[in-house]
């Protein structure tokens, strides 16, 4: 939650410099390219459909030998929305949903329960190439996920009642890193198509601390990752000139 805190505030200083540096006729104040004289920013929503995989969970249970929970492959559906501020260079609101599984693998795999995995995330998109009718780009962002099983306990041995473990609903802190391409039609380029390739790491048994000593101090964090990985394609729309 604190990285979370830190990207937002930095957008937003970013985002006052750069309209202070507009109001004073100039370009913007930050180290980076200065705005393009006649650009304007511009938003863009984008809708997309794709599948996701991956997401494994090592636990123990008694005497049983390396159980593992897994969140099954499934469809997933993405709604973004972007505030293209410079050409190469856009701020990303999105929000991405899983409707999968909550799979046992041990002794081979048995579904557990239906289980949807909710992304709710803000980023950075940067553009490799100059606007265009194709734009490839690459995508980092921070966010919160939701894992949601729609059942509430299950045995981890069918044949034993006493095995019985039960499950919850969880938000854990989550990341992104995308790399995909935008291609416009028409001579307008107000509408196109999205695709995209994106690792989406959700955050678990974290922990971190602080430490000193007589040889200086520091910061601590560590932890384990649900790895998920997403590919995925649909349309985008430009809103402005």
């Amino acid at each position: 939650w604190i990285a979370m805190f830190a990207l937002v505030a930095l957008l937003a200083v970013s985002l006052a410099d750069d309209a202070a540096a507009q109001r004073r006729g100039g370009g913007s104040s930050s180290s980076s390219a200065a705005r393009p004289v006649g650009f304007e920013p511009f938003l863009e929503l984008s809708a997309t459909y794709g599948n996701m995989w991956g997401g494994n969970i090592p636990f123990s249970y008694y005497g049983y030998s390396s159980p593992k929970i897994r969140t099954g492959t499934g469809p997933s559906y993405s709604l973004a929305l972007a505030y293209n501020v410079h050409p190469m260079q856009a701020i990303e609101l999105s929000y991405t949903r899983q409707d999968g599984s909550l799979d046992l693998d041990y002794q081979g795999i048995r579904t557990l329960s239906d289980m949807s995995v909710n992304f709710w995330h803000i980023g950075s998109v940067r553009y490799l190439a100059p606007p265009g009718k194709m734009m490839p780009f690459v995508l980092v962002s921070l966010g919160a996920t939701y894992f949601s099983p729609s059942e509430s306990s299950f045995l981890m041995d069918e044949d034993d009642p006493s095995t019985i473990i039960y499950t919850q609903s969880v938000t854990k802190f989550s990341m992104s890193l995308g790399l995909g391409f935008k291609t416009y039609f028409g001579e307008a380029e107000k509408v196109g198509l999205r695709a995209s390739f994106k690792v989406l790491p959700s955050l678990y048994n974290t922990w971190g601390g602080m430490y000193f000593g007589s040889g200086g101090g520091g910061v601590t964090v560590s932890g384990n990752a649900i790895w998920q990985w997403e590919v995925a394609g649909g349309l985008t729309v430009k809103f402005g000139k």
